[in-house]
């Protein structure tokens, strides 16, 4: 395994969907342990941007997010869905503080088409382009009818490029053309692209 620079089998089946390399799988692990040790070294922090590719379970960290909405609001779990907003930052030193209504996400990357940052909408993606980093997400727990809105692409968002057993929810992402377009265009955000 070393050698071929593929994750051992022992490894691989305890740890979270990946596709990298050894060399890269390690470097990644290392970025998650950063992750988590800033969340316990100060646990009372809300941190501005979380990176949920560093997640093992981002599923989990979406549903404390429609929790706390509940919570706040005194809504039921139940008629809460999570909903997206696309910023135009682009990285965590570009935000003041942290989301007022949901959670800050970072570390998707598009697959199919392309982020247009100036126009905040899904466009075609450039010649070449397998994959298109996303600008930070503002996630927010909203009720299901206020989740139903036009010109939107339901984008379902994958652990890996692996896709199918790896989808874990999905992203409102604004669009002018038919959601249609995107859908047979095979458009999806990928957590944990390998590099």
């Amino acid at each position: 395994s070393f050698y071929m620079d593929r994750v051992p089998t022992t490894w691989s089946k305890l740890a979270w969907p990946s596709q990298r390399g050894l060399s890269s799988w390690v470097r990644n692990f290392l970025d998650r342990l950063h992750q988590l040790e800033e969340w316990t070294n100060s646990p009372s922090e809300i941190p501005k941007v979380t990176w949920l590719s560093g997640l093992i379970n981002p599923t989990s960290f979406l549903t404390a997010i429609c929790q706390v909405t509940a919570q706040r609001n005194q809504w039921e779990l139940d008629k809460l869905v999570t909903f997206t907003d696309v910023t135009k930052r682009m990285n965590a030193d570009e935000l003041d503080s942290s989301s007022r209504d949901g959670a800050y996400i970072i570390g998707l990357s598009m697959q199919g088409a392309r982020w247009d940052v100036n126009n905040v909408q899904i466009e075609k993606s450039q010649p070449k382009e397998m994959f298109c980093p996303m600008p930070i997400l503002n996630v927010k727990a909203v009720t299901k009818e206020k989740a139903n809105v036009g010109g939107v692409y339901q984008c379902p968002v994958y652990m890996t490029e692996m896709r199918g057993p790896t989808w874990f929810f999905n992203a409102q992402l604004k669009t002018k053309s038919n959601p249609g377009r995107w859908v047979l265009a095979g458009v999806a955000l990928i957590a944990d692209i390998s590099v």
